[in-house]
């Protein structure tokens, strides 16, 4: 791969208030911005837009709908100049951008056009925008059809943009957005929007807050009755799937956080044989957060602009099949989950128009792909196999009455979890979990929701890690060859120069090595030590250093039950 590819994250019910009046507490949100985006805060022209409120009612568009001729008419004139068809058609689509969109600049300063009944939002020049005013021209030529020429429309989207006075807001992208200065929540499900206060689980329906829809995605089905849905509804998805009911407050937790825009980005592997139920699975899981023209996708980008490219087309990506990924590959997954800037792509031709984009994503593949360890440490496996899950076949006739009881089911937690994250927001016991520190602080709010012991989230983590644990063992002889020998030791501990660690652990080095990962040296033996202590502690195997360095320098190996997970 090219090196510059790589260059390029109380209430208990929540119900619908949809009242017409929107007035906002006055709320502050202190946190910084997540780390992946930070330096975008720094410029105060942004900081000014991060802080305008949603929904916006802007202001009149500057340019005027007087004619032209009497903008510019000379005093003692009796008669305008007489305007070329062109120039007509030129003020007249301006007349009909000035009712429909307003002006808005996003961190990168880029021009984009808001509709302002629906607040989808585009860059100025979008194929989508140029066929709907074109359209709408054509409707709208008082019985004639008129036609109008592209080039005509886009000389008007540049008068447009060069005299309008772009908006204070930043367009949400994708389904979830964070107001940073009041901590309000946006869930964009379809034209209308969930917002959520903080401390409420209760959310307000609105329509026409500014939000970049990725080109494939659908809008959420979400029928105005809600009735009497409670938390525990979701766990209709382990009824109709094989997502195992023994891994669902992780599961749960994990959906909850794809529609948390600034929660710890954690990647999703579905593990099993890819069978229609495995598939089907996965679908559901799409089609609940995210759903779209295609719910799996069977290739994964070989490059990391082709994975940019499929940023723009869906906010949760969703990968069927994938065997392996280059460490290029998953540098790039990794850093479209975190959250980057990239040029928005019409089709294969560029727009000029960057935007920042952050993403979901999960796969299915026979055994976990993932071994780029910052990508590694923010990834959640889950077995499929012998799990014990639902019978996606005979479980519910109505799928799609399923699915919309599972998504309100959704809401429900979602919403308890908005409203009682303040209480674990700043724990820092959680950070110890790296990259899954957010999905734990979210699990056990979900627990919570859906009246169960936080105890049983805990359960299900500790279990979950301990494969992945074991797959990571497998992957470090040094460390295996360690734990062999602490096993088969009469009383769990062993001291000794690492000149003399080379001789007792050859006897329990794994068989192959066809990596080529054993040490042959005390210094590489030693550097082994280093990099394996915090995989053997999580077996409850302390390996700490004692005296000097060197091939002389001594290393002891004790079993430490209190500290084994």
């Amino acid at each position: 791969m090219a090196s510059d590819e790589l260059d390029d994250a109380a209430e208990t019910s929540p119900m619908p208030d949809t009242g017409t009046s929107f007035s906002f507490p006055n709320a502050s949100h202190d946190d910084e911005p997540p780390v992946t985006v930070k330096s975008l805060f720094h410029d105060p022209e942004t900081q000014s837009v991060l802080n305008a409120p949603w929904p916006y009612s802007p202001s009149e568009p500057v340019l005027s709908n007087e004619p032209a001729a009497a903008r510019f008419a000379f005093p003692g004139t009796n008669q305008a100049p007489k305007q070329s068809r062109r120039d007509k058609q030129v003020e007249d689509v301006i007349s009909m951008l000035q009712g429909q969109f307003f002006l808005t600049h996003n961190e990168t300063r880029s021009p984009l056009l808001t509709n302002k009944a629906t607040g989808e939002t585009l860059p100025y020049m979008d194929p989508v925008i140029l066929d709907r005013v074109k359209g709408a021209y054509w409707r709208a030529s008082s019985g004639s059809h008129q036609d109008v020429s592209y080039g005509v429309i886009k000389s008007a989207i540049n008068n447009f943009v060069d005299g309008a006075t772009p908006q204070s807001v930043l367009p949400v992208y994708g389904r979830a957005g964070v107001e940073f200065n009041t901590g309000r929540r946006a869930l964009v499900l379809g034209e209308s929007c969930l917002v959520f206060s903080p401390g409420l689980s209760s959310y307000e329906v609105l329509a026409g807050i500014p939000h970049v829809m990725p080109r494939e995605s659908w809008a959420v089905d979400l029928p105005d009755n809600v009735g009497n849905i409670r938390p525990q509804s979701i766990s209709i998805l382990f009824d109709v799937t094989l997502l195992p009911k023994d891994s669902d407050l992780l599961i749960i937790a994990w959906m909850v956080m794809a529609w948390r825009s600034d929660s710890s980005p954690v990647l999703l592997e579905l593990l099993g044989e890819a069978n229609s139920e495995l598939i089907d699975s996965q679908k559901m899981l799409k089609t609940i957060i995210d759903p779209a023209s295609t719910l799996l996708e069977s290739e994964f980008p070989n490059t990391i602009k082709q994975l940019d490219i499929r940023a723009q087309c869906h906010y949760l990506l969703s990968f069927h099949q994938v065997d392996t990924l280059s460490k290029n590959q998953q540098r790039g997954l990794l850093s479209i989950t975190q959250g980057k800037t990239v040029e928005w792509r019409t089709k294969a031709k560029r727009s000029g128009v960057d935007l920042t984009v952050r993403c979901v994503c999960l796969l299915n593949s026979s055994e976990s792909i993932v071994t780029y360890a910052p990508l590694s440490d923010a990834t959640l496996s889950i077995e499929l196999d012998d799990a014990g899950g639902g019978n996606p076949q005979n479980a519910v006739k109505d799928r799609s009455m399923a699915e919309r009881t599972i998504i309100h089911g959704l809401l429900q937690v979602f919403g308890h979890v908005n409203q009682f994250w303040s209480h674990v927001e700043n724990d820092r016991q959680f950070d110890r979990y790296g990259g899954l520190r957010d999905l734990c602080r979210i699990g056990v709010l979900v627990a919570d929701a859906l009246g169960r012991d936080t105890a049983e989230f805990w359960q299900q983590l500790d279990a979950n890690q301990q494969s992945r644990r074991d797959y990571e063992l497998e992957e470090n002889p040094v460390a295996m060859a360690v734990k062999r020998l602490i096993d088969a030791s009469e009383d769990g501990r062993i001291e000794a120069t690492v000149k003399d660690w080379l001789v007792l652990l050859d006897g329990y080095r794994p068989e192959p090595d066809p990596s080529g990962a054993w040490p042959v040296t005390s210094r590489g033996l030693a550097a082994k030590f280093k990099q394996s202590r915090s995989l053997l502690a999580t077996f409850g195997i302390q390996l700490v250093p004692l005296e000097k360095r060197g091939p002389y320098g001594r290393w002891r190996a004790s079993c430490d039950a209190s500290r084994q997970q």
